[in-house]
């Protein structure tokens, strides 16, 4: 019997879809740490939708509800998940955004991506972007599907009409958002505080993957079953992945 899905976040860090007769074939294989591993919770496909349970919403809602498939919590919005196979680089590009949410918070009036190094396994990349709009396909072969995620969707330069900081918003974004840990906004954050002598630029290094690599590692611990899960799966989600980007934030003389 599969427990009730947990309310506490915590408790369902990640979640597995499985069908009933897998569970079983699990048992009397004794293939059972996945159904038991602390902060994992098991969903029985076809999935029931639960009252009141927002994140149950959300996995149906996109179509992540298949059996045989890992999903793994967004570190900055608990009742979001993703697929475990491509976690690392939604959770990336999340970050990405956001942190040019918070630099318009703070009045900014340009965010650009100057450099991008990804780390696929050990193999690491570098491409130089300054005054470049877009990327060139193919230059993220270091990552290559997992790359190609990143190459469609991040946007390299972000314009804004620029302003007055609004503080409390800004500090409440990253309070809301869980990134109250992240050095380089609290620094960004502390600078823009400082009327006396305002910053007017900073360039800097965002890594995007520290939060969604503390996330993944809670899949990292699970013994997969080889009834419901691929080899190809297995490996997507061991593989280790990093994406840092040099940003430039510009605010308004």
């Amino acid at each position: 019997m599969v427990a009730p899905f947990p309310d506490l976040p915590s408790d369902r860090r990640a979640v597995v879809v499985l069908e009933q007769h897998e569970i079983d074939r699990c048992s009397r294989l004794g293939e059972t740490q996945l159904l038991t591993a602390p902060q994992t919770h098991v969903l029985v496909h076809p999935i029931m939708p639960q009252q009141g349970s927002v994140a149950i919403a959300n996995i149906v809602a996109a179509q992540l509800d298949r059996p045989g498939t890992i999903l793994v919590q967004s570190p900055f919005e608990p009742d979001i998940y993703a697929d475990a196979s491509e976690a690392v680089e939604q959770f990336a590009l999340t970050k990405h955004m956001l942190f040019s949410n918070f630099c318009q918070a703070l009045g900014a009036e340009k965010v650009s991506v100057t450099q991008i190094d990804t780390i696929l396994d050990r193999k690491s990349q570098s491409i130089k972007l300054e005054g470049r709009k877009s990327l060139v396909k193919g230059e993220l072969s270091v990552g290559e599907s997992s790359s190609d995620i990143l190459e469609s969707s991040l946007s390299l330069v972000d314009h804004y009409g620029g302003g007055s900081p609004d503080l409390d918003k800004a500090e409440d974004f990253l309070r809301a958002y869980r990134l109250l840990s992240d050095s380089n906004m609290r620094s960004l954050l502390q600078a823009r505080k400082n009327s006396d002598n305002p910053i007017k630029k900073r360039n800097l290094t965002l890594d995007l993957s520290t939060e969604a690599n503390k996330s993944m590692q809670v899949v990292g611990k699970l013994k997969l079953p080889t009834v419901a899960f691929s080899a190809d799966y297995k490996n997507a989600v061991s593989s280790e992945r990093k994406y840092v980007l040099t940003m430039e934030v510009v605010f308004p003389e």
